[in-house]
């Protein structure tokens, strides 16, 4: 039982908490071998595996305010080396992202630079709405972590402080990734934000904490100057669930003429942009795709 304990210590997880005075929500993830996963996915070099690492973690931490299979996407459309950082959360703790740069375009002498102008959208998909619940904002920062509270602030006029962090390794391997997001519910008290701002600025960063070995329950309640409760407890793993028949249904929608010229063409392979799977079209497959017009 001992050894089931500090093995679920260990797993990535999100929790979410209360404050006992009900005037502050509190998230904390601990994402690593999720962002891990997604670098060894897509290939990525360090910067592209620090970026979509903290975009992934952002995700993960405000899917933990919505219910069951209720989605979030994060993403940060921009100018510079990188095009788009697409995250995909749900509460259940699946998350899937991808990164897509523009080949033509130097490297980024900073990390600001590699977005450099562009915006950052954050769409919430819910069971009572039909359509998704989506705000824009400018990229101010260049940084996730302050753009987001800076979307929050423009967006859904809600104080919001948020921590990402990343450590990657000599190899470019992700070592530590995870986040807090603090939110103040309306009517907190200006004198409660600002002791809650003061503790978060005092304390170190989230990369350094979970190197200390600490767990997300444990960085919630040094974040938080007030007691808090813990409302859920979620694993978190990169998943996506894609699939050959998914892709054959999708197919479908581009005609019995253009499947027919992919077959003559020989365009067999099929790879899911969230998560790099490769699937295979066979000839067995062509012909009920084509059986189905």
């Amino acid at each position: 039982m001992n050894e089931l304990k500090k093995t679920y210590q260990h797993r990535d997880r999100v929790v979410r908490a209360m404050s006992d005075n009900g005037m502050f929500r509190i998230a904390v993830a601990k994402t690593t071998q999720t962002v891990e996963t997604a670098r060894i996915k897509h290939n990525l070099d360090p910067l592209l595996s620090y970026l979509l690492g903290k975009t992934l973690t952002s995700s993960v931490l405000l899917s933990s305010f919505l219910k069951g299979e209720e989605r979030v996407i994060v993403q940060a459309e921009g100018t510079g080396k990188i095009k788009l950082i697409f995250a995909e959360a749900m509460q259940v703790g699946e998350v899937r992202g991808f990164v897509v740069t523009d080949d033509e375009h130097p490297m980024p002498e900073s990390l600001s630079e590699a977005l450099s102008k562009g915006f950052l959208k954050v769409s919430k998909i819910l069971y009572e709405k039909q359509e998704p619940v989506t705000g824009i904002v400018e990229l101010v920062h260049g940084d996730i972590a302050s753009d987001l509270s800076y979307y929050y602030e423009q967006s859904e006029q809600i104080i919001t402080a948020v921590n990402l962090g990343v450590t990657i390794n000599d190899d470019g391997e992700i070592v530590h990734s995870g986040g807090i997001i603090v939110q103040a519910m309306p009517g907190a008290e200006l004198s409660h934000i600002v002791e809650v701002q003061r503790s978060l600025e005092e304390m170190p960063p989230i990369e350094e904490l979970l190197d200390n070995g600490y767990a997300p329950e444990e960085i919630l309640r040094q974040a938080m100057p007030f007691s808090v409760e813990i409302v859920n407890n979620t694993p978190v793993d990169f998943f996506c669930r894609c699939s050959l028949e998914r892709f054959m249904s999708k197919l479908l929608t581009l005609g019995k003429q253009e499947i027919e010229s992919m077959k003559a063409d020989g365009q067999r392979e099929l790879v899911c942009q969230y998560c790099s799977s490769v699937y295979e079209l066979t000839d067995e497959h062509f012909s009920t795709l084509l059986q189905s017009f």
